[in-house]
Parts: C-alpha cells; structure tokens; sequence
C-alpha cells in the first residue's frame, strides 16, 4: 500500500487545490471527507481514491494511499475531521424523465442548498435544478449540508427556468400572492420555484410561473428558503 507523510507531496498538493471550485470544474473531481460520503461515492461509481490515517477500508476497490492526520487536515474544509478522504469523479448529468423538480434561482447560501437538496430526496422528487449563479453542487458545504443527499438523487446545474416553460407547470412563490399553497391545485409534471434568500425569485423568473402563491404565516412575513422549501415540497409531494 502505497504512503505519504510529507505535507509538500506533489499529490497532495494537487488534491488540496481540489478545494478551489475553479480547480474541480477544471478537473471535474471533487473531494469528500467522512466514511458516510466514502460508501455514497463508492456505491454510485464515483469514488477514485481513498486517503486515510486510520481504519480499515479494505473492502474498497480503489486505490488507497495511507497518510497523516496532518495531511488529512489539510485536505479536509470541514472545522472537525474525520480520518479519511475520498477523491471522486463529477456525476454525469442525466436526462430530465421525472415529473416533480425543484428549481432553484439564485440560491447562494450553500447550507441551503445542500439541505433543499437533502429534503427533495425525502419527499421523493425527481431532481434538483441549479440556476448559473447558485451555489454550485460541488461547493464543500452543498455536499455537507446535503448528507449524501447529492449522490442519490439527480442534480441539474446552470440551467435557465425557460428551458422548462410549456414542459412543466411552473410554480412560484411570492408574499404578493393572494393565494396560500393549501389552495394550489396542481397536478404533475411540476417544478416547484424556489428564489434568492434575499430578493426571492427573480422578476423575469417569476413572469414565467405558471401559479404564484405563498406560505401562510403569523408575526413573520418571511421564512429562510430552505424551511419555505421544506414546507412547499412537503404540502406538494404526493401530487
């Protein structure tokens, strides 16, 4: 088995540019940190390689390189570590051949991100959609914040919301509507509009939605995204 102990190892130096998001588009590789994200990328054929200061990861058909807790840190975004690393190949982009997705414009805040993701595999969607300017899937938080998540359940990057427009019933959301979502009546194929935590979605986006409606709410007017998402894709799952 093959080992490295020097911080200034040529290999991990490339691994640790791998944390740049310029770096992994160009590469198209991304790292993961943790043994839950090590069996996800394994059993969906991503996982190239394992770096690990401890364990037993035998049962890994890759290849191993067996470093320090150091060389771990280094490599590692997360504030605690684990002892192990895993090196992975971007996931091909399949076919949109669902009827329920989620769209999201121009949410930035990775931690939202990774967790709508995580809660559209819960209620069992079809897929997550990514505006050009959210926060990109490979993102170190996405992946955290989606607790797996991103390996089981297709997700679409840069995409525009007109691409789907007369496909699929678009549907909105915005505190001007007059109508609540418990009055929706919508039925599949849909993609549910979910916008930027600050100005929501987009003029031009939310022209396009087929239904506008909103959250009822009491001595609040507004929810973080990811919990307004956790509700609209919870109210809509099973149509």
């Amino acid at each position: 088995m093959k080992e490295i102990t020097s911080l200034s190892n040529p290999h991990i130096k490339d691994l640790a540019l791998l944390k740049k998001n310029k770096v992994k588009k160009d590469k198209q590789m991304f790292l993961v940190d943790g043994e839950d994200f090590i069996k996800e990328a394994y059993n969906h054929h991503l996982l190239k390689e394992i770096l690990f200061s401890r364990g037993d990861f035998s049962n890994y058909d890759v290849e191993k390189i067996l470093v320090t807790d150091e060389i771990i840190e280094k490599l590692s975004c997360n504030v605690s570590t684990s002892n192990v690393i895993g090196v992975c190949s971007y996931m091909e982009e399949k076919p949109l051949y669902g009827k329920k997705y989620v769209y999201l414009d121009k949410v930035q805040d990775p931690g939202n991100v990774g967790t709508i993701i995580r809660t559209a595999l819960a209620f069992s969607y079809d897929g997550v959609i990514l505006s050009s300017d959210s926060a990109s899937l490979y993102n170190d938080k996405v992946i955290s914040a989606s607790k797996g998540a991103i390996f089981a359940i297709p997700v679409y990057q840069d995409r525009e919301l007109k691409e789907f427009k007369n496909k699929f019933t678009l549907l909105g959301t915005s505190l001007q509507s007059e109508q609540y979502i418990d009055q929706v009546n919508i039925s599949s194929p849909f993609i549910i509009v979910l916008g930027n935590e600050g100005q929501g979605i987009s003029q031009e986006n939310l022209s396009l939605c087929d239904i506008v409606t909103k959250i009822d709410m009491n001595n609040i007017d507004s929810l973080n995204v990811a919990i307004a998402g956790g509700i609209m894709l919870y109210e809509f799952k099973n149509c």
